[in-house]
């Protein structure tokens, strides 16, 4: 029986995982500072909008800029639903997501996102 579920575990976690592949945040270090640093605004689900990522993936982060950690990379066959979106510290618009089917959520730059994600002025976080 023991050998049966280890081969059940082989092949599931595989599939499990084909669409949102995670990946280890960075190591610590000095923090960023400015467009960079990482920040945590609030958010809520104010859209119903939904897309994919657009060319090969997206990345999913902590928070809206590119210092923030990495939650998961995924690809383009993978849905993701919209929350609300904000313009971060560098004047860029990030998207908060949830990837469908999953409780995998965090924030994407919008031009990953195949329809540039959520700008509804009434979708903002």
């Amino acid at each position: 029986m023991k050998m049966k579920a280890r081969l059940l575990t082989a092949f599931a976690v595989p599939l499990l995982l084909a669409s949102a592949t995670l990946v280890a945040a960075p190591s610590a270090g000095a923090a960023p500072t400015g467009a960079d640093a990482c920040t945590h605004p609030a958010w809520s689900n104010k859209s119903g909008g939904k897309g994919t990522p657009k060319g090969s993936s997206a990345l999913i982060r902590t928070g809206p800029n590119k210092g923030c950690g990495v939650t998961a990379e995924v690809g383009t066959s993978v849905t993701l639903f919209y929350h609300c979106w904000v313009i971060n510290s560098a004047g860029n618009r990030w998207t908060h997501v949830r990837v469908e089917g999953t409780e995998i959520n965090g924030w994407v730059y919008n031009p990953q996102l195949d329809d540039g994600g959520s700008d509804h002025p009434g979708n903002r976080c």
